[in-house]
């Protein structure tokens, strides 16, 4: 063995692992612009709910452990649901508008529901917090958000009393999209 082999040997393990954690760093890049693209617009990803499905009546948790029946029905009012998670960061960003819609239109005609990813437990601290005064339900089962889509949070929809869904924005609501459920919800308060 001559004294230039181990230093030989030395440079192109040294060379393979700058090759290996380049190929990693591009890699991280390349995953980091996907994350970014779902998280700005997350239906090109994940598929969601669409205007005039048909949703089940379901059970659920509320945020004391009862369970509660919601049900669709003629005589039933329209429901908005909130679909969120303490995991989800984004989801602060639409709770203010949500209470605010909940403080303005709530109505006999016009129920309005939180849908928490996760056990009551977690949900009335999370609920406390935030100060939130819509009743929230728990979406305990794989069930509901598999039936519902509510994988992508945060996630606001309204169902008519028949269980069919009559509007969905997925995401951070933007003002168009505030402006647009505030709209429908003043048409369907036109027809009762």
């Amino acid at each position: 063995m001559t004294p230039g082999k181990p230093r030989n040997l030395a440079t192109y393990i040294f060379i393979g692992l700058i090759v290996i954690m380049g190929i990693e760093i591009i890699y991280l890049v390349v995953q980091n612009r996907i994350l970014k693209n779902i998280i700005a617009d997350p239906t090109k990803y994940f598929r969601t709910l669409s205007k005039n499905e048909v949703v089940p009546s379901f059970s659920a948790q509320d945020i004391e452990g009862n369970d509660v029946e919601v049900n669709y029905a003629p005589d039933e009012p329209y429901t908005m649901l909130f679909w969120f998670g303490s995991t989800c960061s984004s989801c602060e960003d639409n709770i203010g508008y949500w209470k605010r819609l909940y403080g303005e239109y709530r109505s006999e005609r016009l129920r309005f529901l939180g849908i928490f990813i996760g056990n009551p437990g977690s949900a009335r601290r999370y609920v406390s917090a935030r100060q939130i005064e819509f009743p929230v339900l728990c979406a305990t089962h794989r069930y509901l958000v598999d039936v519902y889509r509510g994988h992508v949070l945060p996630q606001t929809m309204l169902v008519t009393p028949q269980g069919v869904v009559d509007g969905i924005w997925p995401g951070i609501l933007r003002e168009n999209e505030e402006t647009a459920i505030i709209e429908l919800i003043e048409n369907l308060q036109d027809r009762w």
